[in-house]
């Protein structure tokens, strides 16, 4: 299992390397940004009880991104933190991903050097194209989960006006369900637009409302980005 997951992390950091070697003369661009939301509700899970701040910076170079993006909650629970770092690849509209999720905890050491206390999480996903703008995504845990937990999505998204909404649905097994079985676990619709405060400044705004039948929980999540 040891060799598998240095063999993974290796291939990983090749593919990196010769993309940024291929790519110097690429376009590149960096966005550092936070969306406030009222809370912190993942693939139909709930890992907040009260409003959050979620920080971000991201780097793309051609068809590579690099990123890292963090929850913290303001109040309430003190499990409700989040630190990630993630890569992906573009291939027209197929992507190849990889995410390193934390969840460090307020008041101790969060021992994120030691990787026991990290999820790791590949996903390939279809962004969707003109005559097809269905997107779909895999993802499976490949480290610290010995589970390796099964999470799908398939979303549609339309616009109605200058609103941008979407239908999705998803579900999971293992560490997403309740009996550790396949289930759906996140259904609902998420409805967002840019808010122009002044002729250089806008706000996007999300409402989404969020169902998952395997706890019987409903959300609607208020996001405010920044």
């Amino acid at each position: 299992m040891k060799t598998m997951k240095k063999t993974i992390l290796l291939l990983i950091t090749i593919i990196s390397m010769n993309t940024i070697r291929a790519q110097k003369r690429s376009k590149s661009s960096l966005d550092i940004g936070a969306d406030l939301a009222s809370r912190y509700v993942w693939r139909g899970i709930e890992f907040s009880d009260s409003p959050v701040i979620q920080p971000y910076v991201e780097y793309t170079l051609g068809n590579l991104t690099l990123g890292i993006w963090a929850s913290y909650e303001t109040g309430g629970q003190v499990i409700g933190q989040e630190f990630d770092l993630y890569a992906s690849y573009s291939f027209g509209a197929v992507s190849l991903g990889f995410t390193d999720y934390s969840f460090p905890v307020d008041g101790l050491s969060d021992r994120y050097f030691q990787l026991k206390n990290h999820v790791g999480e590949l996903m390939v996903s279809f962004e969707g194209v003109k005559k097809l703008p269905l997107t779909l995504m895999l993802a499976m845990n490949i480290y610290n989960d010995n589970a390796n937990s099964i999470y799908t999505k398939i979303e549609y998204p339309f616009k109605i006006g200058d609103v941008e909404l979407s239908t999705f649905i998803g579900g999971g097994n293992k560490i997403y369900t309740v009996d550790k079985d396949f289930a759906i676990t996140n259904v609902g619709f998420s409805a967002s637009r840019d808010v122009k405060i002044t002729s250089l400044v806008s706000l996007g705004m999300s409402v989404s409302a969020i169902f998952n039948p395997n706890t019987e929980d409903a959300y609607l999540v208020f996001l405010i980005s920044l």
